[in-house]
């Protein structure tokens, strides 16, 4: 039997403002026994120091400070991920390169503003997945996860698989992790609504399929628009534990 999670009762907005704004002088912290969001600035106030002191406490977890090399790959992936155009990716690469980064990054975004508002939107969910992977570390669940998209799985079938993109139907497993078989195995692909984007949505993923297919071991794939879910199982051992390749 696992550890029961701690259920609280926080908006997750509120948590991905204080993943934002912690530093090394802002601190947040979360009571666990009271679900509420704690601030302490030691840049201000003659009593942070007993304040700090009272909360060496189990019952409060400190929000991780959020360091300049966090920001920058947020903005690095964001280049890579929603930047198709080269030229206008290279600019961005370029300004990034550059001293004062932040900077030169935000100024640029004011001769994009499509870019500008995928920007706001971009950063704020990798805030959120942060917070999300954070959380389920620290074995925390709240209260009310309607946040979450809805998740849906459909396996596919032979004739789904077909119209896939010829690099996910050479996709096959080949070797049991387990007992070394390498033939015999059943290929099984799943469309998955979702993409791994922080480990809760992990682990409502890996329940559901426990539930509706029973199955405990999968990979994921993205490609493109799709998020693939990938399982199979060893024909000799009857291991879930497969290496796949192309």
């Amino acid at each position: 039997m696992g550890v029961e999670p701690i259920r609280l009762a926080i908006d997750i907005e509120e948590v991905v403002d204080a993943f934002e704004e912690a530093s090394a002088l802002q601190h947040y912290f979360i009571d666990t026994q009271k679900s509420e969001i704690l601030f302490v600035n030691e840049a201000i106030g003659e009593d942070c120091k007993k304040q700090l002191e009272e909360m060496d406490d189990e019952r409060y977890l400190m929000v991780p400070p959020r360091r300049p090399s966090d920001a920058f790959i947020v903005m690095e992936l964001f280049v890579y991920d929603k930047i198709p155009d080269e030229t206008v990716a290279d600019q961005f690469t370029e300004a990034l390169g550059k001293t004062q980064p932040f900077q030169n990054f935000k100024a640029l975004l004011q001769s994009y503003p499509d870019l500008r508002e995928q920007w706001f939107a971009y950063h704020r969910q990798q805030l959120r997945n942060e917070a999300l992977n954070w959380l389920c570390a620290n074995n925390i669940t709240l209260e009310d996860q309607g946040f979450l998209p809805p998740i849906t799985i459909q396996e596919l079938t032979q004739r789904d698989i077909d119209r896939l993109d010829e690099e996910v139907r050479d996709y096959q497993p080949v070797r049991c992790m387990d007992c070394g078989n390498e033939t015999g195995f059943i290929r099984r692909l799943f469309l998955c609504s979702v993409s791994p984007e922080n480990q809760l949505i992990e682990q409502k993923t890996q329940k559901h399929m426990k539930e509706r297919f029973v199955i405990t071991h999968f990979g994921w794939w993205t490609g493109g628009q799709s998020t693939l879910l990938t399982a199979s199982r060893c024909p000799q051992c009857h291991s879930e534990r497969i290496i796949w390749d192309y």
